[in-house]
């Protein structure tokens, strides 16, 4: 089935006038530009659904699986009341994207990687995200190369170790 971005896009536009947001205003809450909110309302044909187009329909008060449901033909479907409209949009201490990030999709992996000596120093943590709709051959092609560049970034350490900023 041919998904219908114009549909999305209309619906989109219709649901974010109806919580009283402007485009310029939805583009800073989701951390991209309006044209990015342009585009989207157009109906501009992706690849495939992107973090912004989420993040959108999250703003609007929209399920996670409201997206392709509109693209299929369907309707969307409100969030529990405590999500819709962004009231809690952005609930922790991280910046409004990142949690938007961690919030979406499914987790696939995750792994922290200590800068110091010690556990208690700086850290780089990462978390492999997917999205629900992902085959499972694409989690598991996903998940491949995500543990061959995990070795590569927990090299990192060792790599600062025996470097020194003058």
């Amino acid at each position: 089935m041919e998904r219908d971005w114009s549909r999305l896009g209309a619906k989109l536009a219709l649901a974010r006038r109806g919580t009283g947001l402007k485009q310029p205003e939805l583009a800073e809450r989701i951390g991209v530009g309006r044209a990015t909110i342009q585009n989207i309302e157009a109906g501009k044909a992706f690849k495939n659904i992107t973090p912004a187009i989420r993040d959108y329909a999250e703003a609007v008060g929209w399920t996670y699986d409201s997206v392709p449901r509109v693209l299929e033909g369907g309707d969307p479907e409100q969030a529990a009341p405590d999500t819709a409209g962004g009231a809690a949009l952005h609930t922790s201490d991280l910046p409004a994207d990142v949690d938007l990030e961690l919030r979406s999709g499914q987790t696939l992996g995750s792994t922290v990687v200590h800068l110091g000596p010690k556990d208690s120093d700086a850290r780089i943590i990462v978390v492999l995200k997917g999205d629900t709709d992902m085959t499972e051959a694409e989690v598991e092609e996903a998940v491949k190369e995500w543990r061959r560049r995990r070795r590569h970034l927990q090299g990192v350490t060792s790599d600062t170790e025996s470097t020194s900023d003058s």
